[in-house]
């Protein structure tokens, strides 16, 4: 299927560059891209981090890598904090 996008400067450049190192199509590079980008799992299904870990110990030595928190994307909490609380 034949399309017209707008691509930034920018980023056509890269893409450009990059087809010419690997000494492939830009086509090629950009279906790639695509590819990749839609076979991710979507960001609203993410599972929380935590569930992993139930039942496999304490948490006292867990470093911030190893919580299952790190690039958590999910709501913030905070306990000084009411959530969709209306403001008084």
């Amino acid at each position: 299927m034949r399309t017209t996008i707008d691509i930034p400067d920018h980023l056509m450049k890269k893409a450009k560059i990059k087809a010419v190192q690997e000494g492939v199509t830009l086509k090629k590079i950009l279906i790639r891209c695509l590819e990749k980008e839609l076979s991710k799992p979507h960001p609203d299904h993410q599972e929380a981090p935590w569930k992993s870990l139930r039942g496999k110990g304490s948490s006292e030595n867990l470093t911030p890598g190893e919580s299952g928190f790190e690039g958590y994307g999910g709501p913030d909490w905070h306990h000084g904090v009411q959530v969709n609380e209306p403001d008084s």
